[in-house]
Protein backbone atom coordinates (compact mmCIF):
# COMPACT_ATOMS: atom_id res chain seq x y z
CA UNK A 1 0.00 0.00 0.00
CA UNK A 2 2.86 2.39 0.80
CA UNK A 3 4.31 1.70 -2.64
CA UNK A 4 0.92 2.32 -4.26
CA UNK A 5 0.49 5.66 -2.51
CA UNK A 6 4.07 6.70 -3.38
CA UNK A 7 3.65 5.82 -7.06
CA UNK A 8 0.31 7.60 -7.21
CA UNK A 9 1.83 10.66 -5.62
CA UNK A 10 4.68 10.74 -8.11
CA UNK A 11 2.49 10.11 -11.12
CA UNK A 12 -0.33 12.54 -10.39
CA UNK A 13 -0.72 15.87 -8.68
CA UNK A 14 -3.19 15.23 -5.84
CA UNK A 15 -6.46 17.11 -6.07
CA UNK A 16 -7.67 19.00 -3.00
CA UNK A 17 -11.45 19.39 -2.82
CA UNK A 18 -13.94 20.96 -0.47
CA UNK A 19 -14.68 18.61 2.43
CA UNK A 20 -18.18 17.70 1.22
CA UNK A 21 -17.04 16.94 -2.31
CA UNK A 22 -14.01 15.03 -1.04
CA UNK A 23 -16.12 12.85 1.26
CA UNK A 24 -18.56 12.12 -1.57
CA UNK A 25 -15.76 11.27 -4.02
CA UNK A 26 -13.97 8.91 -1.59
CA UNK A 27 -17.22 7.31 -0.46
CA UNK A 28 -17.92 6.33 -4.06
CA UNK A 29 -14.55 4.58 -4.20
CA UNK A 30 -14.99 2.68 -0.94
CA UNK A 31 -16.43 -0.81 -0.94
CA UNK A 32 -19.39 -1.11 1.44
CA UNK A 33 -19.70 -4.86 2.12
CA UNK A 34 -22.07 -6.27 4.72
CA UNK A 35 -19.16 -8.16 6.29
CA UNK A 36 -15.44 -7.47 5.99
CA UNK A 37 -12.64 -9.62 7.35
CA UNK A 38 -8.93 -8.98 7.36
CA UNK A 39 -5.66 -8.78 9.29
CA UNK A 40 -4.09 -5.93 11.25
CA UNK A 41 -0.70 -4.91 12.57
CA UNK A 42 -0.69 -2.28 15.29
CA UNK A 43 2.08 -0.28 16.94
CA UNK A 44 1.65 2.12 19.83
CA UNK A 45 4.30 4.69 20.69
CA UNK A 46 3.99 5.68 24.33
CA UNK A 47 5.57 8.91 25.51
CA UNK A 48 8.67 8.12 27.55
CA UNK A 49 9.22 4.63 26.11
CA UNK A 50 11.93 3.98 23.53
CA UNK A 51 10.25 1.08 21.71
CA UNK A 52 6.65 0.93 20.50
CA UNK A 53 4.28 -1.80 21.67
CA UNK A 54 3.39 -4.06 18.74
CA UNK A 55 0.48 -6.43 18.23
CA UNK A 56 -1.19 -8.22 15.35
CA UNK A 57 -4.23 -10.31 14.64
CA UNK A 58 -7.49 -10.44 12.72
CA UNK A 59 -10.63 -8.31 12.59
CA UNK A 60 -14.21 -8.61 11.39
CA UNK A 61 -16.61 -5.75 10.73
CA UNK A 62 -20.32 -6.51 10.40
CA UNK A 63 -22.48 -3.54 9.46
CA UNK A 64 -25.41 -5.04 11.35
CA UNK A 65 -23.65 -6.55 14.37
CA UNK A 66 -20.43 -4.68 15.17
CA UNK A 67 -16.69 -5.36 15.32
CA UNK A 68 -14.65 -8.38 16.43
CA UNK A 69 -10.99 -7.55 17.10
CA UNK A 70 -8.82 -10.62 17.80
CA UNK A 71 -5.25 -9.97 18.92
CA UNK A 72 -3.02 -13.02 18.40
CA UNK A 73 0.47 -11.63 19.04
CA UNK A 74 2.13 -11.06 21.45
CA UNK A 75 -0.77 -12.25 23.66
CA UNK A 76 -4.13 -13.66 22.64
CA UNK A 77 -7.15 -11.52 23.50
CA UNK A 78 -10.54 -10.73 21.99
CA UNK A 79 -12.53 -7.53 21.82
CA UNK A 80 -16.18 -7.20 20.79
CA UNK A 81 -17.79 -3.86 20.01
CA UNK A 82 -21.52 -3.57 19.47
CA UNK A 83 -23.91 -0.62 19.61
CA UNK A 84 -24.58 -1.41 23.25
CA UNK A 85 -21.27 -2.46 24.76
CA UNK A 86 -17.55 -3.14 24.62
CA UNK A 87 -16.41 -6.52 25.93
CA UNK A 88 -12.80 -7.72 26.19
CA UNK A 89 -11.88 -11.33 26.98
CA UNK A 90 -8.59 -13.09 27.65
CA UNK A 91 -8.13 -16.83 28.21
CA UNK A 92 -11.89 -17.24 27.98
CA UNK A 93 -12.64 -14.83 30.83
CA UNK A 94 -14.07 -11.30 30.60
CA UNK A 95 -11.34 -8.80 31.46
CA UNK A 96 -13.57 -5.76 31.17
CA UNK A 97 -17.04 -4.82 30.01
CA UNK A 98 -18.49 -1.36 29.35
CA UNK A 99 -22.19 -0.80 28.72
CA UNK A 100 -23.59 2.11 26.71
CA UNK A 101 -26.57 2.16 29.10
CA UNK A 102 -24.25 2.99 32.01
CA UNK A 103 -21.50 4.81 30.09
CA UNK A 104 -23.00 6.98 27.30
CA UNK A 105 -19.53 7.60 25.83
CA UNK A 106 -19.34 3.89 24.93
CA UNK A 107 -21.91 4.41 22.17
CA UNK A 108 -19.87 7.29 20.75
CA UNK A 109 -16.64 5.28 20.87
CA UNK A 110 -18.28 2.33 19.14
CA UNK A 111 -19.85 4.50 16.44
CA UNK A 112 -16.43 6.01 15.74
CA UNK A 113 -14.82 2.57 15.53
CA UNK A 114 -17.54 1.29 13.17
CA UNK A 115 -17.09 4.37 10.99
CA UNK A 116 -13.27 4.16 10.94
CA UNK A 117 -13.06 0.44 10.21
CA UNK A 118 -15.99 0.43 7.82
CA UNK A 119 -15.03 3.61 5.99
CA UNK A 120 -18.28 5.42 6.86
CA UNK A 121 -17.01 8.94 6.18
CA UNK A 122 -20.42 10.61 6.52
CA UNK A 123 -20.61 9.42 10.12
CA UNK A 124 -17.08 10.72 10.80
CA UNK A 125 -18.00 14.16 9.48
CA UNK A 126 -20.22 14.66 12.51
CA UNK A 127 -17.26 14.30 14.86
CA UNK A 128 -14.33 15.70 12.87
CA UNK A 129 -13.28 18.42 10.46
CA UNK A 130 -12.08 16.50 7.43
CA UNK A 131 -9.28 17.54 5.08
CA UNK A 132 -7.52 15.38 2.55
CA UNK A 133 -6.29 14.48 -0.89
CA UNK A 134 -7.49 12.18 -3.62
CA UNK A 135 -5.14 10.88 -6.31
CA UNK A 136 -6.38 8.17 -8.65
CA UNK A 137 -7.51 5.22 -6.53
CA UNK A 138 -5.53 6.35 -3.48
CA UNK A 139 -6.75 8.83 -0.89
CA UNK A 140 -5.60 10.34 2.41
CA UNK A 141 -7.63 12.10 5.09
CA UNK A 142 -6.80 14.08 8.22
CA UNK A 143 -9.53 14.25 10.86
CA UNK A 144 -9.45 16.97 13.53
CA UNK A 145 -11.94 16.74 16.43
CA UNK A 146 -14.85 19.18 16.34
CA UNK A 147 -15.87 18.58 19.96
CA UNK A 148 -13.77 19.67 22.93
CA UNK A 149 -14.46 16.38 24.74
CA UNK A 150 -13.01 14.43 21.81
CA UNK A 151 -10.09 16.86 21.50
CA UNK A 152 -9.11 16.06 25.08
CA UNK A 153 -8.57 12.46 23.98
CA UNK A 154 -7.00 12.84 20.52
CA UNK A 155 -5.30 15.53 18.48
CA UNK A 156 -5.99 14.07 15.05
CA UNK A 157 -6.64 10.90 13.08
CA UNK A 158 -5.10 10.17 9.69
CA UNK A 159 -6.63 7.64 7.31
CA UNK A 160 -5.43 6.34 3.96
CA UNK A 161 -6.64 3.71 1.56
CA UNK A 162 -8.20 2.84 -1.78
CA UNK A 163 -11.35 0.70 -1.95
CA UNK A 164 -10.72 -0.12 1.72
CA UNK A 165 -9.21 1.74 4.66
CA UNK A 166 -5.60 0.51 4.65
CA UNK A 167 -4.01 2.53 7.44
CA UNK A 168 -5.03 4.55 10.49
CA UNK A 169 -2.80 6.80 12.59
CA UNK A 170 -4.17 8.27 15.83
CA UNK A 171 -2.28 11.06 17.58
CA UNK A 172 -3.56 11.16 21.14
CA UNK A 173 -3.70 14.27 23.29
CA UNK A 174 -1.21 12.77 25.77
CA UNK A 175 1.46 12.39 23.08
CA UNK A 176 0.94 8.68 22.36
CA UNK A 177 0.69 7.61 18.72
CA UNK A 178 -1.12 4.50 17.46
CA UNK A 179 -0.62 3.16 13.94
CA UNK A 180 -2.74 0.37 12.46
CA UNK A 181 -2.07 -1.25 9.09
CA UNK A 182 -4.78 -3.41 7.51
CA UNK A 183 -4.25 -6.15 4.94
CA UNK A 184 -6.04 -9.08 3.33
CA UNK A 185 -9.47 -7.45 3.43
CA UNK A 186 -12.09 -9.84 2.08
CA UNK A 187 -15.85 -9.27 1.82
CA UNK A 188 -16.51 -12.98 1.32
CA UNK A 189 -18.22 -14.94 2.67
CA UNK A 190 -20.85 -12.22 2.89
CA UNK A 191 -22.62 -13.84 5.85
CA UNK A 192 -21.37 -14.51 9.35
CA UNK A 193 -20.55 -18.08 10.29
CA UNK A 194 -22.39 -19.72 13.17
CA UNK A 195 -19.37 -19.18 15.42
CA UNK A 196 -19.18 -15.49 14.48
CA UNK A 197 -22.91 -15.04 15.09
CA UNK A 198 -22.52 -16.64 18.52
CA UNK A 199 -19.76 -14.22 19.48
CA UNK A 200 -22.12 -11.29 18.93
CA UNK A 201 -24.88 -12.85 21.06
Amino acid sequence: MKKLVLLAGLALLPLTAAAGDLIADITRKLAQPAVLRGAFEQSKEIAGFAKPLRSSGAFLVSREKGVLWDTRQPFASKLRLTRGEIVATQNGSVSFQLSAAKEPTVRTINELMFALLGGNLKALDGYFRIDGKLSGRAWQLTLTPRQSALARVMQKVELSGDQYVRAIRMDEANGDVTRIMFSGQNPMPAKLSGEEEARFD
